[in-house]
């Protein structure tokens, strides 16, 4: 094909009705991926981001139930004081001996 034809070919496409259309839509396409702060690209992240800290949230919402539950119970019950006091802080009595029995991580992976 010789230049003219091409050129022949182009004009051809141009003033069709429909071109305006699809030049339209490709630049639309064009500056959704490469507007700096909103393409798609960035949206995809921050999704990906919000969905994640959104897992967060619920994990430390269900972490502050727990504990204003525990703390409730250490307020009210002088025996569970008494077990958060051992376990947590290895506290004991006068007359008893704790002994602390550590697991190896090889018996832990079995388990």
């Amino acid at each position: 094909m010789d230049r003219k034809k091409i050129a022949e070919n182009i004009t051809s496409i141009i003033k069709k009705p429909w071109f305006k259309y699809v030049v339209a839509i490709v630049i639309f396409f064009v500056l959704i991926l490469s507007l700096k702060d909103y393409n798609i690209f960035q949206y995809r992240k921050l999704k990906k981001q919000r969905t994640e800290l959104e897992q967060r949230k619920a994990m430390y919402e269900e972490e502050i139930k727990q504990d204003s539950i525990n703390t409730y119970k250490l307020q009210k019950d002088i025996h569970a004081m008494e077990k958060f006091g051992r376990e947590k802080y290895l506290m004991k009595k006068e007359n008893e001996d704790i002994f602390i029995i550590k697991q190896s991580s090889e018996e832990i992976k079995a388990n």
